[in-house]
């Protein structure tokens, strides 16, 4: 069984979050709705900036913002195919100097970085 199965991303994700936050400064809750990530696959390209919707055993349901203007699209990895995910950041008014925020801890396989 590969053991990207068993990872919960969505609890993943949140903690590094929040540990970022506490190394930062930045005081209290997560005021973003949703934390932006970067899903790495063993496919070329990462997908990003994305937020996770949804997760079962074998799937991450993700929404994927488009660069090219307004617009999300649904998508949904196989856990197997995924490599790391890391954190770009929260949806929400808070502006951090990325030259003042220390290196994050990294959890196993999770790349932490904050534009």
């Amino acid at each position: 069984m590969n053991h990207h199965e068993s990872i919960n991303w969505s609890d993943k994700v949140k903690s590094l979050d929040q540990t970022i936050r506490d190394e930062i400064g930045i005081e209290g809750e997560n005021e973003a709705k949703h934390i932006l990530i970067k899903v790495q696959t063993k496919a070329a390209e990462p997908i990003e900036p994305a937020f996770i919707v949804g997760e079962d055993e074998k799937f991450l349901d993700l929404f994927v913002l488009s660069p090219q203007g307004p617009g999300i699209t649904s998508t949904a990895v196989l856990k197997d195919n995924i490599q790391s995910v890391g954190v770009i950041g929260g949806v929400s008014a808070e502006k951090v100097d990325p030259s003042e925020i220390p290196e994050a801890p990294l959890l196993d396989d999770v790349d932490g970085l904050y534009q």
